[in-house]
C-alpha cells in the first residue's frame, strides 16, 4: 500500500512540474480540466451498460437517502411549544410578609 501511494505522490510531483516546465499556470490548467469533465460525463454515461447504470443510479440515490436520513438524525429536535402562559409578573408572589415599619 505505500508503495502506491509513494507512486501516486511521485506521478503527481512529476506531473506538476511538467507543468511548470512548459510555463503553463498549474491553477488555469485545472480549471480547463475541470470545465472539460461535464463535456464529456454524458458520453461516458452513455458507455456504461444500461443495467450497470441503473444499479449505479441505485446506489448512489441510496447512499445520499441514508445521508440526509443520518444528518436528521444527528440533528436535536426542538423542544415542543410551552404551554405555560404566565407572564414574569404573574410569577411574583403579591405579599411578602410582614412590611417592615
Amino acid at each position: 500500500m505505500l508503495f502506491l501511494l509513494r507512486v501516486v505522490l511521485v506521478v503527481g510531483v512529476l506531473s506538476y512540474l511538467a507543468l511548470v516546465r512548459n510555463g503553463s499556470d498549474p491553477g488555469a490548467e485545472a480549471q480547463r480540466l475541470a470545465r472539460a469533465v461535464p463535456a464529456a460525463a454524458p458520453a461516458a454515461l452513455a458507455a456504461v451498460p444500461p443495467d450497470t447504470r441503473e444499479r449505479l443510479v441505485k446506489d448512489v440515490l441510496a447512499r445520499g437517502l441514508m445521508a440526509e436520513l443520518s444528518r436528521r438524525a444527528a440533528e436535536p429536535e426542538p423542544p415542543p411549544p410551552s404551554g405555560d402562559t404566565l407572564m414574569d409578573t404573574d410569577r411574583d408572589p403579591a405579599w411578602r410578609g410582614i412590611e417592615r415599619r
